[in-house]
């Protein structure tokens, strides 16, 4: 009876309601009710919440449950149920779990039954999911409300919860909020809060006082049996080990015997203990050759896709810390079984460089031709690109068809919006700006089949309708369950709205450039000039214009600096603690702050930070004999790394002279400045491609 009082209500006042109706749906532009069909009554819905007229809301919500599309049709019955009282969001809740009783709707429903203290219709909704694979911040609900009512399953389930999977953010905060201090006379449960304390302090990596819990955690499990082992514990335990013992080899032969015990009869308690064994005689730098026997036997007891790739990059890791030719012998055998071809890149990357640093310039060739057809697109793009380079610099030996034949194939690799050696190649082919541009930005890529055009509806509209700051969580979630399901179409016209709605205040601009370019991060991406423009847009150009006026800067550097160093997300800090749009450290800021003669500068400011990161990288550039390539090194490893690494780049490879910048740059020993380089350049080259009318290979130049 409670339910139908407002329904009551609403018919008393049908009339006023009508009226409500129709006025707020004259709003609408006839463009978007052709558009949007039965689905524009969620969205004038929503603008009546803003208006705070929640009758009107519910009547627009109501029409939409009705007759609009499916994911319409599921978030307007969630607006009705939010604005009901708390009896009736209860019932609400209910009656919808009988229609959607996926994670995200048990999530939805159980938050209303948390705030409300429903414990029983917690634990009821519930009674099916498994701990191990729900959302997490569904299992600590469910585990919460087992508590409150006191429910016999309560250590059964949080047990399950924190040995069956990953500890997350909710797992730390329910330990130190429930457990931690936590006494008991019962055997088991002394045990399950240990071997939790254990996880969580491995999760923290607190290594040092995990350590000093193990024994007792093998114990438990290995001799004792009071809790059955997962292969979580069995990570966890070599994760600890890994990184506070010297016992390589007995810690090694403690996992190889339980790869042989009857736990092993679990596949992935097997697999893990074959991973840890591995990873610690690798460890001590002897036993290398027990290293990768362990590796191998992981890779042939893989439990999933994932696992195998895993052994493998071990396997591969470990042969190549070894011997660069073990490493390619490998890769020969064993790449065209590999699941997903990114899980690789950066042993890939390092194999380049370990090649670069001991001038094994004929393996160029070699892995190029083994990795066509089974890397990834960007990969395989620089393989080639560099052994056509290699050959033209006589330091391998090819004919000049080989060698242009390599340009060719790393130019016509399409890897989305990766595009650095791409552009390499087109220089050294001699492509005019034209012809870049006629290739790059051809859409030979069908949409998927996977795309939703339900899904794109909602997301869309959620932009035609003026609603910012629904479109970037409606797109995580949607994206976090399939990756396919928006077209670039539909990605690149929220995105632009999104855009739009960008300042100094919010993070719009940052949410615009993670949308598009999660989107064409993967091999064959259907490409135009409107999705450069949004994965390389001009944010904040005002100050970037006059920042690089005044100190004598080409803009797209700098756009291509901050984009690379922020993605114009003003308050973002790195792990290092730098700050802001340009990423400086505070001591930098300061300094550079000081000679400027700026009072009080304020680092998060954009103005500010943007001044001063173009002033800082200007005064690099003069520095190091006006070479924009070398200072952007300097900008993310220090001046003085860049001095030693010229130095020895030529030392250690035998050349007199020095390397081309552009092989220079695969010879930075640190995985990150190298690819800190790649990304600056290819955006810089971008921007001036799509801002300033140049051809990006005459910016490759001016840079390198």
């Amino acid at each position: 009876m409670k339910i139908s009082k407002p329904l009551i209500c609403a018919c008393i006042l049908f009339t006023t309601v009508l009226n409500l109706s129709c006025e707020a749906k004259s709003n609408v532009e006839p463009s978007l009710q052709e558009k949007y069909g039965a689905d524009t009554d969620y969205f004038v819905g929503l603008k009546a919440l803003q208006e705070k007229d929640n009758k009107a809301a519910l009547k627009f919500f109501n029409k939409a449950i009705s007759h609009g599309s499916k994911y319409v049709s599921r978030r307007s019955l969630e607006q009705k149920i939010l604005l009901g009282n708390i009896q009736q969001q209860i019932e609400g809740a209910k009656e919808y779990l009988q229609k959607y009783n996926d994670d995200a709707g048990l999530l939805f429903a159980c938050k209303i039954f948390y705030d409300s203290k429903e414990n029983a219709s917690i634990i009821e909704s519930t009674n099916a999911v498994d701990i191990s694979t729900c959302p997490n911040e569904l299992a600590k609900m469910r585990i919460s409300a087992l508590h409150d009512k006191a429910d016999s399953r309560l250590n059964e389930t949080t047990c399950g919860w924190f040995l069956s999977r990953k500890i997350s953010p909710e797992h730390i905060e329910f330990y130190y909020d429930n457990l931690s201090e936590v006494q008991s006379d019962n055997e088991n449960i002394i045990s399950m809060l240990k071997v939790i304390k254990f996880r969580v302090l491995a999760a923290e990596k607190n290594f040092s006082d995990a350590y000093n819990l193990i024994e007792e955690i093998k114990t438990i499990f290995l001799e004792q049996r009071l809790i059955p082992l997962t292969y979580q514990i069995v990570a966890d335990i070599g994760r600890t080990y890994y990184a506070t013992s010297m016992k390589y080899s007995e810690n090694a032969k403690f996992f190889l015997e339980l790869s042989e015990s009857d736990l092993a009869i679990n596949p992935k308690i097997k697999y893990y203990s074959l991973i840890y064994a591995g990873r610690l005689y690798n460890k001590s730098g002897v036993y290398l050759t027990k290293a990768e026997t362990a590796f191998t036997d992981a890779l042939n007891c893989a439990p999933n896709d994932e696992d195998y790739d895993m052994a493998l990059w071990f396997l591969l890791n470990s042969r190549l810390s070894g011997s660069t030719e073990k490493c390619i012998s490998t890769l020969e055998e064993f790449c065209g079984n590999w699941k997903n071809p990114y899980y690789f890149t950066d042993i890939l990357d390092n194999l380049s460089l370990l090649l670069f640093t001991s001038a094994k310039w004929e393996s160029f060739s070699r892995v190029y031709k083994i990795l066509d057809g089974h890397a990834d697109n960007a990969t395989t793009s620089r393989f080639a690109y560099l052994t056509g380079k290699l050959i033209q610099q006589k330091l391998l030996k090819g004919t000049k068809e080989e060698m242009n034949a390599a340009f060719t194939k790393a130019y016509e690799l399409n890897a989305g919006t990766d595009v650095y050696y791409r552009l390499l190649a087109a220089k050294q082919l001699g492509l005019s700006k034209a012809e870049i541009e006629r290739t790059i930005f051809s859409s030979t890529v069908a949409e998927s089949a996977k795309n939703d055009y339900e899904a794109e509806k909602l997301l869309t509209g959620y932009a035609d309708f003026g609603f910012e700051e629904l479109i970037y969580p409606e797109w995580t979630y949607f994206y976090t369950l399939n990756n396919n399901i928006f077209g670039i179409e539909a990605v690149c016209y929220v995105a632009k709205f999104l855009r739009s709605c960008g300042n100094s205040e919010n993070n719009n601009f940052y949410k615009s450039l993670h949308m598009v370019t999660k989107t064409t991060n993967l091999d064959n991406s259907r490409l135009s000039r409107e999705v450069f423009e949004l994965s390389y847009p001009k944010n904040f150009g005002k100050e970037i214009a006059a920042a690089c006026k005044e100190f004598e800067v080409e803009e797209y550097d700098m756009l291509g600096l901050i984009r690379t160093e922020s993605f114009f997300n003003p308050i973002v800090e790195s792990h290092a603690g730098a700050l802001g749009l340009s990423q400086l450290m505070g001591s930098t800021f300061a300094d550079c702050a000081e000679r400027l003669k700026i009072e009080n500068p304020d680092i998060t400011d954009p103005m500010t930070n943007i001044r001063l990161g173009t002033y800082y990288y200007s005064d690099l550039v003069k520095r190091l004999n006006n070479s924009d390539i070398l200072a952007l090194f300097a900008y993310n490893a220090g001046i003085t790394r860049v001095r030693r690494w010229l130095k020895s780049s030529k030392v250690g490879l035998g050349i007199l002279k020095n390397l081309p910048s552009d092989l220079f740059l695969e010879t930075i020993p640190f995985a990150e400045t190298r690819n800190y380089g790649r990304k600056v350049i290819s955006s810089a080259a971008i921007y001036a491609w799509l801002y300033y009318e140049k051809n990006p290979c005459d910016v490759i130049d001016e840079m390198m």
